[in-house]
C-alpha cells in the first residue's frame, strides 16, 4: 500500500491502480481540453490587466497549498478541497481549467515524478467539477431569476457542493470499473463520506464568493452588479 504522505498534491488516483491505456486515453482527453480552454479565453485582458494578475496567481499559490490538506485512508480514496468551484466563478471556466492544470503540474514538479496519472485525475479533480460548476452557473442564469442571493446560493454554494460530489463520485467509479479496490471497501472509505465532504467545499466557497462580490465585485468574473444587484 502506499504512503500517503507521497501522494501527488491535489491528486487522488496512482497510476499504480490503473490500465496504462486507460491513463493514456485520458491525458489525450485531458489534453484537448486545456487546449480548448486556450482557444476560449483572450488572454490580452489578464495580460493588460495587473490586479488581475495578482488575484489570479495569488489564488493559484493558496490553492496548491490548500490542496496539500488531505483526509483518506486507502491511496486513491482521500478527500481534498478542490475549489474547482471558486476559480470557475471568479475567473471563468477556461481560466479555472488552466489555473488547476497548472496547480497540478506544479505539484508533480514539487512532490512527484508520477506524470502518467496526470489525465485521469486531471479530468477528476479538474475537468469534471469546472463544467458542473460552469453549468450550473449557466443553468441559474438561464432558469431561475437574477438575484444576489441566488448567485451565492445556487451557483456558489449549491455549485461547489454538487462539484465536489460529481468530483468523487466519478472517481469511485472509475476504481469501481478497474477493479481497483472491492466495492465494499470503496462505500466505506469513501461513498459514505461524500456528504461530509460536500458542506466544507459548500460552504467555503459561498462564503469567500460572498465576501468578494460585496467588497472586490471586480475580482468574480461571472458576477455583474447590473444584472444581480441593481434594481433588485
Amino acid at each position: 500500500m502506499l504512503n500517503e504522505t507521497n501522494w501527488l498534491i491535489g491528486l487522488h488516483i496512482p497510476a499504480s491502480l490503473l490500465p496504462v491505456p486507460l491513463m493514456w486515453l485520458a491525458n489525450i482527453m485531458m489534453l484537448a481540453l486545456v487546449v480548448l480552454a486556450i482557444k476560449n479565453f483572450s488572454f490580452d485582458a489578464l495580460l493588460n490587466n495587473r490586479p488581475s494578475q495578482h488575484v489570479y496567481f495569488g489564488a493559484m499559490v493558496a490553492l496548491l497549498l490548500i490542496w496539500k490538506i488531505k483526509a483518506g485512508i486507502s491511496p486513491g480514496l482521500g478527500f481534498h478541497h478542490l475549489g474547482a468551484t471558486m476559480f470557475t466563478l471568479m475567473f471563468g471556466w477556461p481560466l479555472a481549467l488552466l489555473g488547476l492544470s497548472t496547480i497540478m503540474i506544479a505539484s508533480v514538479l514539487i512532490q512527484h515524478n508520477e506524470v502518467l496519472s496526470l489525465g485521469v485525475n486531471g479530468l477528476l479533480s479538474i475537468a469534471i467539477p469546472v463544467f458542473v460548476s460552469y453549468g450550473i452557473l449557466c443553468l441559474s442564469q438561464r432558469r431561475l431569476p437574477d438575484n444576489f442571493f441566488i448567485y451565492i446560493f445556487v451557483a456558489a454554494f449549491f455549485g461547489a457542493g454538487i462539484a465536489v460530489a460529481a468530483s468523487r463520485l466519478s472517481a469511485i467509479a472509475l476504481l469501481s470499473l478497474v477493479q481497483a479496490y472491492p466495492d465494499s471497501q470503496l462505500v466505506a472509505e469513501s461513498l459514505l463520506y461524500v456528504p461530509l465532504f460536500m458542506f466544507p467545499e459548500a460552504f467555503v466557497t459561498g462564503m469567500l464568493t460572498s465576501a468578494f462580490v460585496i467588497y472586490k465585485p471586480d475580482w468574480v468574473m461571472t458576477f455583474d452588479d447590473e444584472r444581480y444587484i441593481v434594481g433588485k
